[in-house]
């Protein structure tokens, strides 16, 4: 037996990245983490453990198929009781992290390494952990300055295992992080960090996938594409990155891009802004790219962006042609 990465992912955003013996059922390598998932019968004949398979596979053990039918098991639905674990997995719950006796982990401190404003309205935020902090690429954490009492949310735009976190913030006039950040931030400042969060992260699926970023929406398909890059596999499936921006102004990370396909030159990167587009930029929306693309019908699409953006996606990718169903989103204001 080997120890392997099982994520259990909550309807509240929480998180839980555990290690699990391969051949234990989820229900068990849960409870070794401390977490009681919800079960009753623990022999697949009640329903009660059901969750879906949203990444990896599990071998499911003997069940009752009317608890769970056939239609339900290939849409991903599992019974954690009786599904053992056989590779680095994904498993998602209709409940709440709190229904699974779980506890949110008290908060890494971390300090202020790197700020720099990067672009038009955005700023790059770099905090410096005592140890790596492992993530699904896409995910989130949520950040507050030492003695403050709220929190902001943002997503990882580096590799996951890293003690050093990168975040592309947007700047908002009055809004009170962004204040913190214009005004009293300075390396070396102590800030609080959150376990990971969200659902929104890469699938492990040998499918094409087409990634649609609005505005700082870009930072976890940077995670995502880091990730893809070092995976040989990975690079063999066709992938295509659309960035849209108010303007050329404001687009960022064009270094980070640039590394990523000179290390993968099959990567399709375009560009869009809605005004003052630069030499290699469509004017207008990422979005208005999508219906050119004649894309596989198997396509994943990932959307990433402020909520009229990533409706706007929705909408042009299955007008493509795309099922709503292979749509992942991730909405911010």
């Amino acid at each position: 037996m080997s120890n392997v990465p099982l994520t259990l992912l909550f309807s509240d955003g929480a998180s839980r990245r555990i290690l699990a013996q391969t051949g234990q059922t989820v229900v068990d390598a849960a409870a070794e983490a401390g977490l009681g998932l919800l079960t009753d019968c623990s022999n697949g004949q009640c329903g009660t453990c059901v969750a879906s398979l949203v990444s990896g596979r599990v071998e499911l053990g003997k069940y009752d198929r009317a608890v769970l039918p056939d239609s339900d098991r290939a849409e991903g639905a599992i019974l954690c009781c009786v599904s053992r674990v056989t590779g680095p997995c994904v498993v998602e719950f209709g409940y709440d992290a709190a229904e699974a006796m779980a506890e949110e982990a008290p908060p890494m401190i971390g300090k202020v390494k790197a700020l720099e404003q990067v672009a038009r309205e955005t700023v790059m935020l770099e905090i410096e952990l005592e140890q790596g902090v492992e993530f699904q690429p896409g995910q989130y954490v949520r950040i507050r300055p030492e003695g403050e009492e709220q929190w902001r949310s943002y997503s990882m735009a580096g590799l996951s295992g890293e003690k050093n976190l990168r975040f592309y913030i947007r700047l908002v006039d009055g809004g009170w992080f962004s204040t913190w950040l214009q005004q009293t931030a300075a390396p070396g400042f102590t800030v609080e960090i959150s376990e990971p969060h969200g659902s929104f992260f890469l699938r492990d699926e040998d499918r094409p996938r087409l990634f649609v970023a609005g505005g700082t929406g870009l930072a976890p398909f940077l995670a995502m594409l880091a990730a893809l890059a070092n995976n040989e596999a990975a690079r063999a499936i066709p992938t295509m990155l659309l960035i849209g921006a108010r303007s050329g102004a404001h687009l960022f990370a064009s270094d980070e891009l640039e590394a990523l396909r000179e290390a993968w030159p099959e990567l399709e990167v375009r560009l869009a802004a809605e005004a003052e587009p630069t030499s290699d930029c469509h004017e207008g929306y990422a979005t208005d790219l999508i219906a050119a693309l004649d894309a596989d019908p198997r396509t994943r699409v990932y959307l990433c962006g402020p909520p009229a953006m990533v409706e706007a996606g929705r909408q042009a990718a299955q007008a493509a042609g795309l099922s709503r169903r292979d749509m992942l989103c991730e909405r911010f204001n």
